[in-house]
């Protein structure tokens, strides 16, 4: 009998997260997609984040806010306003 390989589950596996909300009221959530294929054997946080930012330009000024936060810290790594990316360490101050 043949095992069958497992692969990586959007979510679970993720790295990342991106909150969109958009300006006629919907909010959407997305998980990176942090592999090449189902079946990769690594995972990088870069092709996930380079996936997320295709679409922020897809959005554009469709989406209000969006920010994509850290999975394993749930810290806030990029925000976006109309498809802008905005300085998140000036609002610290």
């Amino acid at each position: 009998m043949e095992k069958k390989k497992k692969g990586w589950k959007l979510g679970q596996d993720s790295e990342t997260k991106m909150i969109v909300w958009f300006k006629d009221g919907n909010v959407r959530t997305m998980y990176s997609i942090d592999w090449r294929h189902k079946l990769s054997k690594t995972k990088s946080r870069e092709t996930g984040l380079s996936r997320f930012r295709k679409k922020i330009k897809e959005y554009g000024p469709l989406a209000g806010t969006i920010e994509i936060y850290d999975k394993a810290t749930g810290q806030r790594i990029a925000k976006f306003y109309e498809g802008n990316e905005m300085n998140i360490n000036a609002e610290a101050n």
